[in-house]
């Protein structure tokens, strides 16, 4: 083991990813690695019980570091979704998944029951971070995350730091509308890419065809999942395989937009919609590359996020060692 890769394995800093159904809590090292984890649902009555869970998290990684050889942590970093003042360490508007998770003075929250510092903002944004440092866009500055999941969430890195915006909105890419006249998006706008490209998106697209056709549905509506769609293409499947073939034109459009906007190296893609996802990943490249200024969209790599589902933690984690 190198110098350097030693000094990585003794730098250790808390990481936490809260979640709308889980909300997860690790002690992460330097290079990436979680040498402890907790993990439980998201408790849903009250912003109190999230704190509450938030500090029995907290103590147990405390109770780890102090009884596993006394680990240095140099602090604790927080990644939630919603629109995250990271200045003020403020939830300004939560999701409707955690009760009462608007105007969440987190930080301060947090530092009540610990002197370390404290680093809160957007779940996408930390995830971008890990992606960033030490996972598919190590190498890159200026690179793009998109995370297709219930909804599509982004996180913009130009010139090496991540984007905030005037109070912390910036990287609502999921927002980007690909069509005026397209479905209502529950933002209230119409033809936002998460009505296409988002795995809760894609259902529901679904949904409507199979009731505008009145074809029966089975399975049953309810029952109806972006994976599923994604099976019923594969096998042949006519309707999933349009639902699949506006999703791939939506998300290869809003793509080729925010390459010329940001000029970026990279665009990796990543959550669950795109799990299993290279053939999602060729088909986007080789719309973006048809239709997008050649010049700017050629030079860019599209490419799938490494660090799957503990990404959330070992971003948060990380703004220990990036402010």
């Amino acid at each position: 083991m190198s110098t350097k890769e030693l000094v990585n394995e003794m730098e250790y800093s808390v990481g936490i990813d809260i979640g709308g159904t889980k909300i997860a809590a690790g002690i992460v090292n330097k290079s990436g690695n979680i040498v402890f984890r907790r993990s439980a649902p998201t408790p849903q009555s009250s912003r109190n019980e999230v704190l509450d869970l938030l500090d029995d998290m907290i103590q147990a990684c405390f109770h780890y570091a102090n009884h596993n050889g006394s680990l240095p942590l140099k602090g604790i970093g927080i990644g939630t979704a919603g629109q995250i003042d990271f200045h003020q360490g403020r939830v300004l508007s939560g999701t409707a998944n955690i009760a009462d998770w608007n105007d969440v003075a987190l930080r301060d929250e947090i530092s009540k029951i610990t002197s370390l510092p404290v680093w809160v903002d957007n779940d996408v944004n930390v995830i971008a971070l890990a992606e960033h440092y030490l996972g598919a866009a190590q190498a890159e500055s200026n690179i793009l995350f998109l995370a297709l999941g219930t909804g599509v969430g982004g996180g913009i890195i130009s010139e090496g730091r991540l984007i905030h915006g005037a109070w912390g909105s910036a990287g609502e890419l999921g927002h980007l509308s690909v069509n005026m006249d397209g479905p209502e998006c529950k933002c209230g706008f119409r033809g936002c890419l998460e009505t296409y490209a988002s795995g809760t998106g894609i259902a529901n697209r679904m949904r409507e065809k199979l009731s505008e056709l009145h074809v029966r549905q089975d399975p049953e509506p309810e029952h109806i999942t972006s994976q599923l769609v994604f099976q019923l293409m594969k096998s042949g499947d006519k309707i999933a395989g349009q639902v699949v073939e506006e999703m791939i034109h939506a998300l290869s459009y809003a793509i080729v937009s925010l390459i010329h906007i940001f000029n970026p190296t990279m665009i990796v893609l990543g959550g669950g919609v795109v799990e299993d996802g290279e053939w999602i990943r060729l088909s986007v490249e080789k719309q973006v590359h048809a239709i997008g200024l050649r010049s700017m969209v050629h030079p860019v790599q599209i490419q799938l996020a490494k660090l799957g589902p503990n990404a959330g933690i070992i971003g948060a984690a990380y703004q220990s060692w990036i402010y």
